[in-house]
């Protein structure tokens, strides 16, 4: 669906504000103070302290008077997400279809920034991994679903994810040098599909292909999330992609822009 023509006369700037201060909030940041909340959001000390001053007002952030953290109740947006969209619903049937054919974990993901979002995972599951949780936002280039992103990317936009994004080395596995990454992405655009190993989580291997619209644009992307000591990359290449193939064809009529 298109989007509609947004002028800046129409925008909340408080609204962008409050909703980009909620969002420094992480694993790395799960508490803010005042200053350190202005500084990585670009505020004034003053407004930055409004701002979650009203979201604890609303319940969304708590305080000790010196530190802000997020609620419980901040789960209820992306809940809502969840409850409202009709996507993940579509989806659902098919990724459980391909968990059974396969015995392994199976997940959607979609990019939101320079991360990708899973929106959709399946209910059969034999592992305990940190990046196959619904929500979980993982980085693109140590990751199968967000290697297929980037390699679907235009070199000017390639250029500046690279320029913007440090390469951190997650895993001993993970690959962090620019120019073996773009051997890999033109690797992926060619064949296919991704495939990683071990490079975001030790002991996680992950086969991925990307789910596209009738008109052939990137939506979504169907990932495979294995242990490595089950089998090994050639072997879920062989076992794995038909049925990664197949929920792609059927999928098509589902991603509509």
């Amino acid at each position: 669906m298109a989007q509609p023509e947004i002028h800046a006369r129409d925008l909340i700037v408080g609204l962008q504000k409050g909703l980009a201060l909620m969002q420094l909030f992480s694993v790395d940041q799960p508490k803010l103070s005042v200053p350190e909340a202005a500084r990585l959001s670009g505020l004034t000390p003053s407004a930055a302290r409004r701002f979650l001053l009203t979201l604890v007002h609303e319940a969304f952030v708590e305080t000790d008077g010196r530190h802000y953290w997020l609620t419980p109740k901040a789960l209820r947006i992306g809940q809502a997400y969840v409850d409202s969209a009709q996507l993940p619903r579509m989806l659902r049937p098919v990724v459980e279809q391909v968990a059974r054919t396969t015995q392994e974990h199976v997940s959607v993901g979609t990019r939101d920034g320079d991360e990708i979002v899973h929106i959709v995972r399946s209910r059969y599951s034999h592992i305990a991994s940190l990046s196959i949780r619904p929500g979980s936002r993982l980085p693109l280039y140590c990751t199968a679903g967000g290697r297929i992103w980037l390699a679907s990317l235009a070199e000017e936009e390639l250029a500046a994810y690279f320029a913007r994004v440090e390469l951190r080395g997650l895993t001993p596995h993970t690959c962090v040098d620019e120019q073996a990454l773009r051997e890999e992405l033109r690797r992926v655009a060619a064949q296919g599909y991704a495939e990683v190993d071990q490079e975001f989580e030790v002991g996680m291997r992950v086969l991925g292909v990307p789910l596209v619209d009738r008109h052939g644009v990137l939506r979504s992307t169907l990932t495979i999330t294995t242990h490595a000591s089950r089998i090994s990359l050639e072997e879920m290449r062989r076992r794995y992609l038909m049925p990664l193939y197949e929920a792609q064809a059927l999928l098509k009529p589902v991603m509509e822009a």
